[in-house]
């Protein structure tokens, strides 16, 4: 989570911590290896029911009332974009480029929702004011106090030299003297307000700069999530669109030839009869990716079926089935 520096807030009220809290990012990284090392044993069903489990039943609630709470919301953000991702990436192995796409839309979505809480943070409005109340009160009692000390200072320098010199005052000049005191005494407690008050303004004229630069980086950041999240949805729409166009072409094709269309089942057969289709997708995971999508276009496909068998047995995806050899018997002599 971003750490946000100790600010000082005049009329700031402390809040209490909210109950239990889930950090979805340490969620994330906790649950990642796990998952990962399912979808590596090709258990790609299991691996999508998971990451899906991982999700809360409900988004957190963003909550921009204090720096706190904005940082945690944010940091909410930041793993519920994580477990969208891990659930897309899960159900782009099982095949299901649809679903991921929806999955990335959804993370883009909350990113955004997010920008627009954050946007209107009390927190943010609050700090703008304050900073604008502190450089006027600072502006304004900086010279005052000077102005108080210097005056309280003459008043007790004159005190002094009276009671030092034993000067006989007349009842007039005593009385002058004695509500010139009294004023010097409201005089000191204006002066003992602003000296508690003012660095406590002063301080907050330094933090108020910190404050708005972690909220633009902040700010930044959620652009970030949503920009992410964006390029992740177009790479996968794109992906069904370029496999789609495919397909169209190839279909196109057969009916020139005047064969019979079943769906996708004649592209599907196309590809299998082909295992290098397959074979130069990589690593068995991502060889069994790209059959079940091609079980997610034809279900039920024999060839693709037996070849995903192959890879989570162990074997190569076209690996032929041994024959059982003849039996042979001891010749007559």
């Amino acid at each position: 989570m971003r750490k946000f520096p100790f600010l000082l807030f005049p009329a700031m009220a402390l809040v209490a911590q909210a109950p239990s809290r889930v950090d979805l990012v340490q969620l994330f990284n906790t649950e990642l290896p796990g998952i990962n090392q399912l979808l590596k044993e090709l258990k790609t069903q299991e691996a999508m029911t998971k990451a899906q489990g991982l999700l809360p039943a409900e988004a957190p609630i963003f909550d921009g009332s204090t720096m706190l709470s904005l940082a945690q919301s944010v940091d909410d953000t930041r793993g519920m974009g994580a477990l969208y991702g891990l659930l897309a990436k899960t159900a782009s192995a099982a095949g299901r480029w649809e679903a991921a796409v929806e999955t990335q839309e959804k993370r883009a979505q909350g990113a955004r929702a997010t920008l627009i809480e954050f946007d209107k943070a009390a927190i943010a409005t609050q700090w703008k004011k304050a900073a604008q109340d502190s450089k006027d009160y600072v502006t304004k009692n900086e010279t005052r106090k000077q102005a108080l000390e210097t005056k309280v200072a003459a008043f007790k320098a004159e005190f002094e030299e009276i009671k030092a010199t034993k000067k006989k005052l007349t009842k007039d000049e005593a009385t002058a003297f004695n509500d010139r005191g009294a004023k010097i005494q409201q005089d000191e407690q204006e002066l003992a307000q602003i000296a508690a008050a003012l660095p406590i303004h002063q301080k907050n004229l330094v933090n108020a700069p910190k404050v708005f630069k972690v909220l633009d980086d902040t700010r930044k950041e959620i652009e970030g999530l949503i920009k992410s999240a964006d390029e992740a949805a177009a790479k996968a729409k794109k992906a069904i669109a370029n496999q789609s166009d495919e397909i169209t072409q190839f279909n196109t094709q057969q009916v020139i030839k005047k064969v019979k269309i079943v769906g996708k089942k004649n592209w599907v057969d196309a590809v299998l009869r082909a295992p290098e289709n397959i074979t130069k997708q990589g690593a068995p995971e991502d060889q069994a990716a790209f059959l079940n999508r091609l079980l997610v276009l034809d279900p039920g496909n024999a060839s693709a079926q037996k070849a995903l068998d192959n890879l989570k047995a162990g074997k190569d995806a076209f690996a032929k089935s041994a024959k059982p050899g003849k039996k042979g018997g001891a010749k007559k002599s």
